[in-house]
């Protein structure tokens, strides 16, 4: 007799053996897309100093919170593609040197636009949602005059995808 409760190669019937059925619950993607551009200027207001002692010298800035999607417009082109508007706030930390050494750091929010054609899902029981990953990061940069936002050349690296809450029932041969 052939042992099936085993990993490995499959002998004999595969569906011999079939006792129990498992729920795996996850995302479907959809649809997604990749920016990744590098060498861009931007501009940080700043917030939350931890340490005070002006003039601040600027040592790195990079992304660490999960990005939110604002304002987030959804336009059919076609059956199957939908123009996505939206604008994609990431938090950044930005790390600093006071003028006595001390070392602190600061909040700050980038925001940008996107505008995109995306496979959207039809209408169905279960909703799509857009999901936003973005990291930024930089390390140059200079503090400005007023010492309360920096001017940074940055690489920045935003991936939006179309995602939906499935439920996949999958056979299994037990533990």
């Amino acid at each position: 007799m052939v042992n099936t409760i085993r990993a490995g190669r499959i002998e004999g019937n595969p569906l011999l053996g079939l006792c129990e059925r498992v729920c795996i619950k996850t995302l479907k993607v959809f649809d997604g897309c990749i920016f990744r551009q590098s060498n861009i200027a931007l501009t940080v207001p700043l917030t939350g100093f931890t340490v005070t002692g002006e003039p601040y010298r600027f040592l790195r800035l990079r992304s660490g919170e999960p990005a939110t999607v604002n304002d987030l417009v959804v336009s059919p082109i076609s059956e199957t593609n939908n123009r996505v508007s939206l604008t994609v706030s990431t938090p950044v930390s930005v790390f600093y040197e006071t003028a006595t050494g001390l070392t602190g750091w600061a909040q700050g929010v980038v925001n940008t636009e996107r505008d995109v054609i995306l496979s959207v899902p039809s209408e169905s029981i279960v909703p799509y949602s857009v999901e936003v990953t973005s990291s930024i990061t930089s390390s140059v940069g200079s503090f400005n005059a007023d010492q309360t936002s920096v001017s940074v050349t940055a690489c920045l690296l935003q991936i939006i995808r179309i995602v939906a809450p499935v439920e996949l029932l999958v056979p299994s041969y037990g533990y």
